[in-house]
């Protein structure tokens, strides 16, 4: 959703269009600019930088948490000695500036995620296989900001506790279980016994509480190749959409029954 789309909201932006693309910023305000609304964005902590730039309002959507990983990344290689890019002067200043913005923002989410469970929403259980965990965290991260509570082993499990016990009882309590397919993860073990053990929860209680996430190529289960999987090899930002969505209905449908 672009903020052509709803009421203006202030705060942290990510650039889909213009010489900016691929950008996380801070609206600051609009202004009117050759007759159209344009945002004034500062790629920097609000207070930090007095330089700012004019952007088309439908350029600017709130930004994700996966772009934000990626553009953390992306400034992270801009900065580093190692990759052979030389970024000086003044262009070194705003790109520590932004790398500064995004870290906070993504420790602020992260942290929130984590910390500030929802009372409200869905318990989400997330079935996947660590090589995937980079990707499994965003999710993480931005299915917490919309209000449900997912949970991932690496927030849940403390050192000493039994990792099956915790796991278990994690599946136990979930409303729902993703499992994000990959490659690497139709091959775990471990995940297939996660995501099974839930799909027979379901099949007794006739009712959905396993949600297929396909993350990239790989065979589908036998099991799940009859259900609608949601597609998260191509626009994040639109699957995670169509997921929550989903999500929400079949919270609901439960909830009356």
């Amino acid at each position: 959703m672009t903020f052509s789309e709803k009421k203006f909201t202030y705060g942290p932006v990510y650039v889909v269009r213009g010489k900016h693309k691929g950008r996380i910023g801070n609206l600051d305000d609009d202004t009117i600019h050759r007759k159209a609304v344009h945002g004034i964005v500062k790629f920097a902590h609000p207070l930090i930088s007095p330089g700012y730039s004019l952007i088309p309002m439908e350029y600017l959507q709130p930004p994700d948490t996966q772009q934000l990983i990626k553009r953390h990344n992306d400034l992270m290689t801009l900065l580093s000695p190692y990759t052979g890019i030389e970024v000086e002067g003044q262009e070194r200043i705003t790109t520590l500036e932004e790398f500064s913005y995004v870290t906070d923002l993504l420790s602020e989410r992260m942290f929130a995620a984590q910390f500030e469970r929802s009372p409200r929403g869905a318990q989400i259980f997330i079935s996947h296989s660590s090589a995937d965990k980079r990707f499994v965290r965003g999710l993480a991260v931005d299915l917490a900001a919309l209000g449900h509570q997912p949970w991932l082993d690496e927030w849940e499990i403390l050192v000493g506790e039994s990792i099956p016990e915790r796991i278990g009882a994690g599946i136990d309590d979930a409303d729902f279980l993703i499992v994000v397919l990959s490659d690497s993860a139709v091959k775990s073990r471990w995940v297939e016994n996660e995501w099974q053990a839930k799909y027979w929860t379901e099949a007794n209680e006739r009712r959905v509480t396993v949600l297929p996430l396909l993350l990239n190529d790989c065979q589908i289960p036998t099991l799940l190749r009859t259900k609608k999987y949601v597609d998260f090899r191509d626009d994040y930002s639109d699957a995670l959409k169509i997921l929550t969505k989903s999500i929400g209905r079949h919270l609901e449908k439960s909830t009356d029954n």
